[in-house]
């Protein structure tokens, strides 16, 4: 048996290598082994549990059932599309009848891999971000367009990088947070619950950050973020998040200047609550629309661009829905109230 280098192009008519990107397919050769082995070689034994799966990439095999059937399979079989019998434990003997060459993987990464193919429809365009610097990808977000140019250099600066391989956790659901991500390089899967539950809610390539909610509400991680592939992240600390970024993004405004901005009609503003809809039920905000802070993210893009919206929920949530609004490119600011808004105030929101 020798080891060498594998191609991962080869793989490109293989279930799930199939569906990835020709950068995404690439960035997988270092999880990848190749083996090529003479005729008359074990490759695998029937009831063997085994961590790896295997991908008959040259050559021919003889699969053997517990009947002692052996059914010729070839690299050139229609039916060779798929990991060879991979089950655990095996449910065949796999003995090499030509030369052949297998590539293998490691079983929980190609489980990842079925994952994130499962979930194509929330991948970006392919190629789209691949080769955008980060700095660009952050720039064009709209969110880093307001902190002031003299700050934007020393932001930069207070990331620092981390290499990260495939399968890797990068936050998991539950945990505390103190650090904001970004994708330099790679791909990664955004999940939430656990095991057979979990569900996926979105993929992210280079140029895509992730990790600020738990640092603005001080709140445990939401979701579990887990690489597809090898990568780079570029790294923040909470402290220096908040004293640059989320100082700048995330906007007050008091009482009385909300009152100047509605009376004045330089600015058509929207009250909004970002409360549970049974919280907004039980203690209305007079005047505000509820969109509860969970929903918030998706709703964003289909929101007016043309409102201002004030957030005006008590609280940390009201800072995070004001940065997830300023981050799909809104005006947003948080509402800092001493008791409530004035009665003149609520009526001219409630018509807006």
């Amino acid at each position: 048996m020798s080891i060498t280098t594998p191609d991962p192009s080869r793989l490109a008519e293989f279930i799930p290598f199939d569906s990835l990107s020709h950068t995404h397919l690439h960035a997988i050769q270092g999880q990848l082994d190749a083996l090529n082995l003479p005729p008359g070689r074990m490759v695998f034994k029937r009831g063997q549990h085994s961590d790896k799966a295997y991908f008959l990439v040259d050559g021919e095999l003889d699969l053997i059932d517990a009947g002692f059937s052996v059914r010729p399979f070839s690299a050139t079989d229609d039916e060779n599309y798929l990991a060879l019998d991979n089950y655990a434990p095996h449910t065949v003997n796999a003995i090499t009848r030509t030369d052949a060459t297998l590539y293998t993987l490691d079983r929980d990464k190609l489980d990842l891999l079925m994952a994130w193919t499962g979930a194509v429809d929330l991948l970006p365009p392919p190629g789209q971000d691949e080769q955008r610097d980060w700095t660009d990808a952050l720039l064009a977000s709209g969110l880093f367009a307001r902190i002031a140019p003299a700050k934007l250099h020393t932001l930069f600066m207070k990331f620092q990088p981390r290499e990260v391989e495939m399968g890797t956790t990068v936050v998991r659901e539950g945990d505390s947070g103190d650090t904001f991500y970004v994708l330099k390089q790679g791909q990664a899967m955004v999940t939430r619950g656990q095991g057979r539950g979990a569900n996926t809610l979105a993929t992210l390539g280079p140029g895509r950050f992730f990790g600020e909610d738990a640092l603005i509400s001080d709140q445990p991680r939401n979701a579990t973020v887990t690489m597809t592939s090898d990568g780079v992240l570029m790294c923040l600390g909470q402290d220096d998040f908040q004293e640059i970024l989320q100082a700048s993004v995330i906007r007050h405004l008091n009482e009385a200047t909300l009152n100047d901005m509605v009376r004045d009609g330089d600015h058509a503003c929207i009250l909004l609550d970002v409360r549970l809809a049974a919280e907004f039920r039980h203690d209305r905000t007079p005047g505000a629309r509820n969109i509860p802070l969970g929903e918030l993210r998706q709703k964003a893009p289909a929101l007016e661009r043309d409102f201002t919206y004030i957030l005006c929920s008590a609280g940390r949530r009201s800072e995070l829905g004001a940065y997830i609004l300023s981050e799909a490119g809104l005006e947003a600011y948080v509402l800092d109230r001493e008791t409530t808004t004035d009665d003149a105030t609520k009526d001219v929101l409630a018509t807006e």
